[in-house]
C-alpha cells in the first residue's frame, strides 16, 4: 500500500499543478490584436452599410462575429468619459455609418485622425442597429487603424 502512495501521490500534485498553471495562464490571456489578424473580410463603408440595409438576416449570417477590414471616409471621432475613441466611417450625404470603437492599445492612433480623410480599420463585428429617423449603424469592436 505504501508503495501505490509513493506514486499516486507526486502524479496527483503534478495534475493539480498543471491544472492551476492552466488556469492562470487562461485567466491573464490576452485577447489577439487585430493589427495582426487575417481578415475575414474587405469592403468598404458603403457596401457593408448596404449589405445590411439590404438584408440584415443574410448580412447577419456573413459578417457576424467576423473580422471585417473597413475602408472609407473619416466622418467623426469622439471620445467617451472612459478615454476611449469612436471613429465613425460614412459618406456625408448619408445618415447611415459605420462605428468602430477603437482597441484602447490603438487609441494614440485615433487621436491623428481627421475627418474627411480616408482610413482602412479592421475590427470584429458585432451588428447593425436601424433607426428609419437617425440613419444605420454597423457596429466594429477592438478595431485597430491599418492605413491613413
Amino acid at each position: 500500500m505504501k508503495k501505490n502512495l509513493k506514486i499516486i501521490v507526486p502524479l496527483v500534485l503534478l495534475v493539480v499543478a498543471l491544472g492551476a498553471w492552466y488556469a492562470y495562464s487562461e485567466y491573464n490571456r490576452k485577447p489577439a490584436s487585430m493589427e495582426n489578424t487575417k481578415a475575414d473580410f474587405v469592403t468598404n463603408a458603403a457596401t457593408l452599410i448596404g449589405a445590411f440595409e439590404e438584408n440584415e438576416v443574410k448580412a447577419n449570417q456573413q459578417y457576424l462575429d467576423k473580422i471585417v477590414e473597413v475602408e472609407g471616409a473619416i466622418r467623426t471621432v469622439s471620445q467617451d468619459d472612459a478615454g476611449l475613441y469612436t471613429v465613425t466611417m460614412g459618406d456625408d450625404g448619408s445618415l447611415s455609418s459605420v462605428r468602430c470603437s477603437m482597441d484602447n492599445m490603438f487609441s494614440e492612433q485615433a487621436t491623428s485622425l481627421v475627418p474627411g480623410s480616408a482610413v482602412s480599420i479592421r475590427g470584429v463585428c458585432t451588428g447593425f442597429m436601424a433607426d428609419p429617423l437617425l440613419g444605420s449603424d454597423v457596429t466594429l469592436v477592438r478595431c485597430t487603424i491599418l492605413k491613413k
